[in-house]
């Protein structure tokens, strides 16, 4: 399972979570947003579950926790590959900021320092990164 998080360092950008929970099904037809509930929800407002494919041995889908302020997103994927695509999608839907603007994306818990995103950045190159790292860390 990977565990990240896309959140805004500084400025005025927010996510929008009935923007992505619109676009959703375009990609993840199956997709549904649920409002959070309990005490969960002083610090989140809902979840998107965009579920993988309904096959044995397909990729597990993923669910997105979006936080009240807007300023982050929690990110709960099955595969590396799903966590990747998804990254990318959130970016380029949202359009978040360039890397030296205010209001900047980082993406949390994908390398061992916050990873600045911007619109274009494609999974592939996510998924570089992280092979790269983990190519690394294991040859040491």
């Amino acid at each position: 399972m990977i565990e990240v998080m896309l959140a805004v360092n500084g400025g005025r950008f927010r996510f929008d979570p009935a923007l992505l929970a619109d676009l959703a099904p375009h990609v993840w037809p199956d997709a549904v947003q649920v409002r959070a509930q309990g005490q969960v929800a002083d610090v989140l407002g809902s979840y998107l579950h965009l579920p993988g494919l309904h096959q044995p041995g397909a990729n597990r889908g993923c669910v997105l926790a979006f936080h009240r302020s807007g300023e982050a997103i929690g990110i709960s994927c099955g595969t590396a590959q799903t966590a990747a695509d998804v990254i990318a999608w959130i970016c380029t839907v949202s359009r978040v900021p360039l890397p030296h603007e205010a209001g900047h994306v980082l993406l949390i818990d994908w390398m061992p320092d916050p990873l600045p995103m911007s619109p274009n950045t494609p999974a592939e190159e996510l998924l570089r990164l992280r092979a790269m790292l983990r190519s690394s860390f294991f040859s040491s």
